[in-house]
């Protein structure tokens, strides 16, 4: 049985107040994923961008699913994103241009204890039976990881509107952010996927423990996407690109640490 947990909260999220379609058309829109934005990486390596080209930026974060969505309505001037497929999709269907990627970390799985990380993660899914287990559900990039892995059990599955999930009691979907669900599953007692990022940014405030795997599958690269957008928006987003794939990035992201630790990486 899965339980769908409605979130109702009123947040101050920057860049997420009004339409996009609203904004004054000097605007450039940077749709792009909360890991992004909560753990302070884009401030870090945009800084600098934007100081030297005055670009009017606004970056509105969502779940990649949503991302990708603005990219289709034309909302957006630019995306980055995590869902390699649905970018690669994204782009036959011909609403991108490009995919380049420029960072990457990993997925892990966080909750009340370890596990043991010698197992793979496929053995560690398998193994939730009668402990309770925390979904974004909101199609973003960790969600549809987290649908290839359940994919990939011995769970027997179910599919709705919310997604591929597993026929467990325990089993809840948010439909929100990850530090929504993060704040749910450390509340609950319960385990949930999560980006690195997200998760050492908020550690602070979780009871929650962290194991780490090494499986392939849980790589995470982050690529920016240009769209079939108006000439001088489109030639912003390439100078962004080219920013983002220059040696003063890559040197950013690896100086880059949350709370001590490394969360980001060159690809």
């Amino acid at each position: 049985m899965i339980r769908a947990i409605l979130v109702c909260l009123i947040l101050f999220v920057p860049g997420c107040i009004n339409s996009p379609s609203l904004e004054n058309d000097d605007t450039f829109i940077l749709a792009t994923t909360t890991s992004l934005r909560d753990s302070g990486l884009l401030d870090h390596i945009l800084e600098e961008f934007l100081s030297e080209t005055q670009t009017n930026l606004k970056i509105v974060a969502f779940g990649t699913g949503a991302a990708l969505n603005l990219g289709k309505k034309g909302d957006a001037d630019v995306l980055i994103v995590h869902a390699p497929e649905k970018e690669n999709q994204f782009i036959e269907d011909g609403f991108g241009i490009s995919r380049t990627t420029f960072t990457y970390n990993h997925f892990v799985l966080v909750g009340p204890r370890n596990l043991d990380s010698s197992l793979n993660i496929i053995d560690a899914f398998d193994s939730f039976e009668s402990d309770c287990f925390v979904s974004r559900g909101d199609y973003s990039g960790t969600h549809e990881k987290e649908q290839a892995i359940w994919q990939t059990t011995n769970h027997t599955l179910n599919e709705d509107e919310r997604g591929v999930f597993p026929e467990m009691e325990n089993y809840f979907s948010v439909g929100n952010g990850m530090a929504v669900t993060l704040t749910m599953a450390n509340e609950m007692g319960c385990f949930t996927l999560s980006d690195r990022a997200t998760y050492l940014h908020l550690k602070p405030k979780l009871d929650l423990k962290m194991t780490e795997f090494t499986d392939e599958i849980l790589m995470n690269p982050y690529s920016i996407i240009q769209l079939n957008t108006i000439k001088e928006k489109q030639s912003i987003a390439i100078e962004l690109e080219t920013y983002l794939t220059s040696d003063i990035v890559m040197s950013k992201i690896e100086n880059f640490t949350i709370n001590g630790e490394h969360s980001f990486f060159v690809a």
